[in-house]
């Protein structure tokens, strides 16, 4: 099972969602073994879990063809970090994906911006991968703002993608955990992002195990 996290707007949040998404996949069960590949020049991903990693759960650095380390991964469930700004990578790591999600934050230059994600998506599902699912998430969402409300509604007529039900809101949690190395859920499982993430890891893994 192959989950991208992918965007060409810069900012969205991919990153985070990614690790948060495979600590929470690893802990959730030793049973999965889970990868996650970064193939974005910053190492998020391995920077911040790169001495902290888990058990069950191993941290690749791919810089190029990530279709040919992927596909040669023994993991279970693999997590695949994009950077903004490249079609090659995102194309490449789509190809061979089973979902890609979509982070989309709550302003009008990142709908905009993700027509050329949705254009790219488009041509691989027809040309390469028939079978690939792709999902926009609302993150970094105002509690209770109007925009919020509208968001979903906006997007879903713009775009021919589907929006997950689940939806990330900006915590400041968010970013003291990965300070530290850890999911949101590990920092504190009792809090609201805590709860967010781990209601959108089940839906993700729910919508591909039902492909």
């Amino acid at each position: 099972m192959v989950i991208t996290i992918g965007s060409q707007k810069g900012g969205a949040g991919k990153s985070t969602v990614a690790i948060n998404m495979a600590l929470m996949i690893a802990s959730s069960s030793t049973n999965y073994k889970v990868a996650l590949v970064d193939t974005d020049k910053q190492r998020s991903c391995v920077q911040t879990l790169g001495k902290n990693c888990r058990e069950n759960l191993t941290v690749y650095e791919v810089q190029s063809k990530p279709n040919r380390t992927i596909m040669e991964l023994e993991e279970d469930i693999v997590v695949v970090d994009t950077p903004p700004h490249s079609h090659e990578l995102m194309h490449l790591a789509s190809a061979v994906s089973n979902v890609v999600i979509i982070p989309l934050q709550p302003s009008p230059l990142d709908i905009r911006a993700a027509s050329e994600t949705v254009k790219a998506l488009t041509i691989i599902k027809a040309e390469v991968n028939p079978d690939l699912q792709c999902c926009f998430l609302l993150n970094r969402l105002k509690a209770g703002t109007i925009l919020t409300k509208e968001l979903r509604s906006t997007v879903e007529k713009l775009y021919p993608f589907n929006v997950l039900e689940s939806s990330l809101f900006d915590r400041q949690l968010y970013k003291q955990s990965l300070i530290t190395g850890q999911s949101v859920m590990e920092f504190d499982k009792n809090s609201p992002a805590a709860q967010e993430m781990a209601e959108l890891v089940v839906e993700v893994l729910k919508l591909v195990s039902n492909k």
